[in-house]
């Protein structure tokens, strides 16, 4: 167990002070336990947060609905909100005490499978029109752990693979020099809590491997104080129709929908 492990398995929930009947509070909650902590849950960084959950669903193409699926879920923070807006969704974490709050707060009639386990043990029976991680990919150790995850997420899903909140390459000394500025004693309170920088040729040669479509956003709204170092990327397949499982999906507008060749002949 690595230490970041160690640090988001002491994380303790503290909804029995909150309204559960109150979306935002529960949203809040939840990305509190998801770390975002350090400088509080203010109501600028709380929006955010809000505006980036529309934007990934808009930029997913998905926004009528369908299934996702979180890598690095955490307490649930993303899902809880595609749950509330009628998705079925799925979620790994390898915090155990993660895990628990989201099975908690998570709706069960929306909720396929909930996972702990490392990234890279993601199982990829059962698949979902996208896979996403949030903020997740800084935390591995190397780019072939990163690489090796995203093969499962692309196995995983039916058509689209999300990843968020990376922190860019181009910018590290830049980031960990502001880091330093802002918080006393940086490196030894950081010791051993190491982030990982990616270039975005890195998902460039992952998508032209594929034969992928890849895209990136520069994170460049206010309110997250990590977000100008960040940027997002989006590979989405390029093929009609695909077999899973011995059945047969084709295309439907931006989802894939499971064939069923009786339903057609009717």
């Amino acid at each position: 167990m690595n230490k970041w492990q160690q640090i988001w398995n002491k994380r303790k929930d503290n909804l029995e002070n909150v309204d559960v009947k109150n979306p935002r509070a529960v949203f809040a909650e939840l990305i509190r336990l998801d770390g975002y902590d350090s400088a509080g849950i203010t109501s600028e960084l709380l929006s955010y947060f809000e505006h980036q959950y529309d934007y990934l669903k808009a930029a997913l193409k998905c926004i009528g609905g369908g299934c996702i699926f979180e890598v690095g879920c955490g307490a649930g923070a993303w899902l809880y909100l595609f749950a509330r807006d009628g998705y079925t969704i799925g979620g790994l974490d390898y915090s155990s005490a993660l895990i628990d709050i989201a099975k908690k707060i998570l709706p069960a009639d929306k909720l396929s499978e909930i996972i702990c386990a490392g990234a890279d043990e993601l199982p990829t029976d059962k698949k979902y029109d996208a896979v996403i991680s949030t903020g997740v990919f800084s935390y591995f150790d190397d780019l072939a752990y990163a690489e090796r995850v995203l093969e499962k997420m692309l196995d995983k899903s039916l058509r689209a693979v999300a990843v968020l909140d990376i922190y860019d390459k181009a910018f590290e000394d830049e980031l960990l020099a502001e880091r330093r500025r802002a918080i006393e004693n940086y490196d030894e309170r950081y010791r051993g809590l190491k982030k990982l920088f990616i270039p975005r040729t890195f998902f460039e040669e992952f998508a032209a491997r594929h034969k992928l479509t890849v895209r990136f956003a520069t994170n460049n709204r206010g309110g997250y104080v990590n977000a100008p170092y960040t940027y997002h990327c989006f590979m989405e397949k390029n093929y009609d129709e695909l077999f899973c499982n011995g059945q047969r999906f084709i295309r439907d507008g931006t989802r894939f929908e499971f064939y069923d060749a009786r339903r057609q002949s009717q």
